[in-house]
């Protein structure tokens, strides 16, 4: 038995922090799921599953959808069997697994919206979705009772969605499943989605989270792949391969203002070995500096990562005022003076980091101010991230700059 193991795919992912190049994102992921198709019939698998979360969320648009039925039906020597996750999980007549797509959709398209047992021929696929998003209940526990009466000597392939029930890397609530799934339900491989980072050789090599086919974050390792699995028979171990599919790479490079040239050439070096049509790139400026080098990086940055095909730049960096330009804000603008030492103020209180850039002649913004201010604008403090107030005195800068000229 051959078979192609996926799972959070997310179709239809907003990206709204890349604003408009947020659909060029999500027309990657479906160029992703269209080679995997592809390499999928032309190894001629028995089956292709994805284990929950095809979409984003039940408010898909109706086209996507469409598309996406459209490119399963195409592939129609191609058996595809898709599991309602709790990104989408089958909720009854609004959700997206009713769409008027599914019922066009060619015969090679099975969607599991109960827990039931598929004959695959010579193997057995035992399904159970969820159908809400959240829930302490493991969603393997129907497996066992669906797989007791089958014959023993078959093999039997269970697919379901949610975390794996590592102590202190799970939520209680997000359908826990237990580290024994696949042998408590006597089962030769569990293929199972919800993280989004590979994880294999649990219970025995029997259970597999293959992660997201494709990128959608700097932070998440080990994605962009597919389980391609090869079960001889009942009993054996199976044989797993993680199969690199992604369209996209997402990298992150740091650039320290403390050593500003030494840092620029080293991110000047690292984004020139990418391929800009097909990399995501943010860059975090961190350290401290003065406004016109902080300007000028940036200026820097915007125009080295204009040709990517997404990009970012997390402004961590603070303003560092020498003595004489304190002095010469303090004197020419009081306002801006006291703007910028209540700025500070607010950091110091919100991340518990200071940007050294105290203006002498400011009275400091006592806690009880800043939670009045924060509240009548509607602001929860503890929400503050040091981005927020690098961006805030990118602003400061702005009225300064214009008020010189």
């Amino acid at each position: 038995m051959k078979f192609i193991h996926s799972a959070d795919w997310q179709l239809g992912a907003r990206f709204s922090q890349f604003g408009e190049k947020g659909a060029v994102l999500r027309e990657a992921r479906l160029t992703t799921l269209q080679r995997t198709l592809d390499h999928a019939r032309d190894q001629s698998v028995d089956a292709f599953l994805i284990a929950g979360d095809l979409f984003e969320d039940n408010q898909v648009g109706d086209d996507l959808v469409r598309r996406v039925v459209e490119l399963f039906s195409s592939h129609s020597s191609l058996p595809i069997f898709l599991l309602p996750g709790n990104h989408d999980p089958f909720t009854g007549p609004d959700c997206v697994w009713q769409r008027a797509a599914f019922a066009r959709a060619g015969a090679n398209v099975r969607v599991l919206r109960e827990a039931e047992v598929v004959d695959l021929g010579g193997a057995f696929l035992v399904a159970s979705p969820l159908h809400q998003k959240k829930s302490t209940i493991d969603p393997s526990l129907k497996l066992a009772g669906l797989a007791k009466d089958l014959p023993r000597d078959a093999i039997k392939i269970g697919m379901t969605h949610g975390a794996l029930a590592i102590e202190g890397k799970h939520q209680p609530n997000d359908f826990p499943i237990a580290l024994n799934a696949a042998s408590r339900a006597g089962l030769d491989y569990l293929a199972i989605g919800h993280w989004h980072g590979w994880l294999a050789d649990l219970d025995d090599g029997r259970i597999v989270m293959p992660g997201t086919p494709e990128p959608e974050a700097f932070h998440h390792e080990q994605c962009g792949l597919v389980a391609a699995v090869e079960i001889v028979a009942h009993g054996s171990a199976p044989r797993v391969s993680a199969l690199p599919v992604a369209t996209l790479k997402w990298r992150e490079f740091a650039l320290d203002l403390l050593t500003p040239d030494a840092s620029r050439a080293a991110v000047q070096q690292q984004i020139g070995e990418l391929t800009p049509a097909s990399s995501v790139v943010r860059v975090r400026l961190t350290g401290s500096s003065s406004p016109a080098v902080i300007a000028q990086t940036r200026s820097w940055l915007e125009g080295s990562l204009q040709p990517f095909l997404a990009s970012q730049i997390a402004d961590g960096s603070t303003i560092a005022l020498s003595e004489m330009e304190l002095r010469d804000l303090e004197g020419r603008h009081p306002i801006l003076t006291q703007v910028l030492a209540d700025i500070e103020q607010l950091e110091t209180l919100a991340t518990g980091r200071s940007a050294g850039a105290h203006p002498n002649g400011a009275s400091p913004l006592s806690l009880t101010d800043a939670r009045a201010i924060l509240d009548k604008a509607k602001i929860d403090i503890a929400e503050l991230t040091p981005e927020h107030f690098s961006l805030t005195r990118q602003v400061l800068l702005q009225v300064l700059q214009e008020a010189a000229s």
